[in-house]
């Protein structure tokens, strides 16, 4: 257990690159949702068609609702490490969890594992260390990406930390 918890990585941002990180990223996860909204809407619809014999708008019109208030819950409670304007803002690396501003974020336990570890790089410039966690589900496996930015003065050892956390 003590090998678990061992701190692995503590970076510091200032506040102005954190904002742009939030920025890069809170978009992304924009991006997925919208995506994941229109699977929603799509297979809904579909699927009331035709394991409910419902009609088209009728179909569309519950699965609409459903497409919009899903990515929207996911937005406000799965990601609440990302807000801007936080006054020295620090990520910790730990082998099971990262702790982003003191908000915990779990990255293995019973049915959870760390997929894949890569480094990503932004349109500006930046780089973004990424996790992906993937955990079972009653109807199979499922997954997640967490991405921390990486400050220039960890680049070089950033191979080190994903071997290590890997």
């Amino acid at each position: 257990m003590e090998t678990q918890n061992k701190l692995l990585a503590y970076w510091q941002y200032d506040t102005r690159m954190w904002d742009e990180f939030v920025t890069i990223e809170k978009g992304n996860k924009r991006e997925d949702n919208i995506y994941f909204g229109i699977g929603i809407a799509i297979l809904g619809t579909i699927g009331l068609m035709f394991l409910r014999d419902t009609g088209f708008w009728m179909g569309l019109l519950f699965s609409i609702p459903l497409a919009i208030l899903i990515p929207w819950l996911r937005m406000t409670f799965s990601y609440t490490h990302l807000k801007k304007g936080i006054k020295n803002p620090e990520v910790k690396i730990f082998r099971d969890f990262l702790l982003i501003n003191n908000k915990k974020i779990a990255l293995t336990g019973n049915r959870k594992r760390i997929k894949s570890l890569k480094v990503r790089d932004t349109k500006s410039g930046l780089k973004l260390l990424e996790f992906d966690i993937q955990w079972t589900t009653a109807k199979g496996s499922t997954n997640d990406e967490f991405r921390i930015l990486i400050p220039e003065s960890e680049l070089t050892t950033i191979d080190e930390l994903i071997q290590k956390v890997y």
